[in-house]
């Protein structure tokens, strides 16, 4: 590149532009457009506000900002009276709630239960006093108390319908067994709404063998029928 004339004006000819000569008459800004395009880009403007009033957003494609913009691209309207979406997650609508809308103008919890029950039971808790934790496949799944890992044979973490019932029943869960949600609401880990389920099946069809294996069971859940029957 040559060094600029000192001949030719100082500020570049590109209109509006006040940048110093880099080549040609043009700063350097307007000198690679014209190399690239042939020719000049016009100069940035002031932002302007969202042509969409009373919106008090700045326009960024065709007058409107990026969300009544997206508006005339999906429907061809952008609907200026209508009030845009506040920024964050909409929540559940049942008051009080707080969580995240999942679907239909609900969390997940309360979906769930307009699905099961045909209502979302908003007096009903969410979760357990103090539950916390992730989910996973509509279960909650919950940091292990030290003081309660023997429940869980020394698993750290565990499904907390499975550590409510077993804190019920002061005992670990045994492999056969299952927890069922009363309500059908996975989320609702209350006492009083989980059972306590059993898969356990005689391995044979022999008479001898499913005897043995009512036998095994009676003395399995006898001490607890008086503990179960109370719930």
């Amino acid at each position: 590149m040559t060094p600029t004339d000192p001949s030719v004006p100082s500020v570049c000819d590109a209109p509006g532009c006040d940048r110093t000569v880099y080549a040609r008459q043009h700063c350097e800004r307007h000198y690679r457009q014209l190399l690239r395009r042939a020719v000049l880009s016009p100069e940035r403007q002031e932002s302007l506000a969202c042509s969409a009033s009373p919106c008090p957003r700045t326009a960024v494609t065709r007058g409107w900002c990026h969300a009544h913009y997206l508006r005339w691209v999906r429907t061809g309207d952008s609907r200026p009276h209508d009030p845009l979406q506040e920024p964050g997650h909409p929540r559940c609508g049942v008051d009080a709630c707080g969580q995240p809308n999942h679907a239909r103008g609900f969390c997940r919890t309360h979906l769930s239960r307009v699905d099961s029950l045909g209502s979302p039971e908003a007096n009903s808790p969410v979760r357990s006093p103090g539950a916390q934790g992730s989910i996973s496949h509509g279960y909650r799944s919950v940091v292990v108390p030290k003081q309660l890992r023997h429940l869980t044979e020394g698993a750290t973490r565990g499904l907390e319908h499975r550590l409510v019932m077993a804190i019920v029943l002061d005992r670990p869960l045994a492999a056969h067994e299952v927890v069922h949600h009363r309500n059908g609401d996975r989320l609702d880990n209350r006492p009083s709404n989980l059972e306590l389920w059993s898969t356990s099946q005689p391995k044979g069809q022999r008479v001898e063998d499913k005897v043995a294996w009512a036998l095994e069971l009676l003395t399995f859940y006898a001490p607890l029928t008086t503990t179960l029957s109370s719930d």
